[in-house]
């Protein structure tokens, strides 16, 4: 299950995941993007993998600028989707190799900030796995617009004038053309899904897994 910061979760959410299995989240955040958050129940662990790397400022504000700037933000984020998928490997392998991993019962929460970037990519590459069609894989991902508008609404709201309002509003949109760019990508230039996480150092011994653990065969 892809999410948004489950960290946010009540004693009694917390328990509601442990009653469905839930045994393991997927982090992938920067480290102490949320400083100072509690941990998960006993029960529960984590693996912890930034997905875009350090944290580096400026990095961030030119993709701002170039979201604030676009006609059509679809590009820009499959853009720096691909890139984080030709850049990173390692750790988008890490990411999708802690889903493979363990008994196929148990219940694993991916999650980021949001549930939209970040774990958008790994969700990608995992129904890639499954099986799903580009467009099914695209349309998932394009729920998660209207599925963030609670979180973010109070910081849209929040924003200190137009142009801040413009920004934020367009930083929550998930375009099913984005992931259709990433998908293309991921088939003429990486050897398909299965393909890239080979390459990216999951072994075959792996990809079966991930594959029971996703589709039971």
């Amino acid at each position: 299950m892809r999410a948004d910061n489950v960290r946010r979760l009540s004693a009694a959410g917390w328990r509601a995941a442990l009653e469905h299995g839930v045994r393991r989240l997927v982090d992938l955040r920067f480290e102490d993007e949320e400083p100072g958050e509690p941990s998960p129940p006993e029960g529960i662990d984590v693996v912890a993998v930034s997905l875009f790397g350090q944290y580096d400022p400026r990095r961030g504000k030119a993709f701002n600028d170039s979201i604030f700037n676009a006609t059509d933000v679809a590009p820009v984020l499959a853009n720096s989707y691909i890139r984080t998928l030709a850049e990173s490997p390692k750790r988008v392998a890490t990411a999708v190799a802690a889903v493979a991993a363990g008994d196929p019962a148990d219940g694993i929460v991916i999650h980021c900030f949001a549930g939209k970037d970040r774990t958008g990519i790994v969700s990608a590459l995992l129904l890639g796995v499954a099986g799903v069609p580009d467009e099914t894989v695209a349309a998932d991902y394009a729920e998660s617009a209207s599925n963030m508008m609670p979180l973010f609404e109070g910081w849209i709201a929040d924003s200190s004038g137009d142009s801040e309002r413009e920004l934020r509003q367009r930083l929550a949109l998930s375009p099913a053309a984005t992931m259709l760019a990433v998908t293309a990508w991921l088939r003429d230039h990486a050897g398909g899904t299965a393909g890239y996480l080979r390459a990216a150092g999951l072994s075959d011994t792996q990809l079966t897994q991930l594959r029971v653990r996703l589709v039971g065969d």
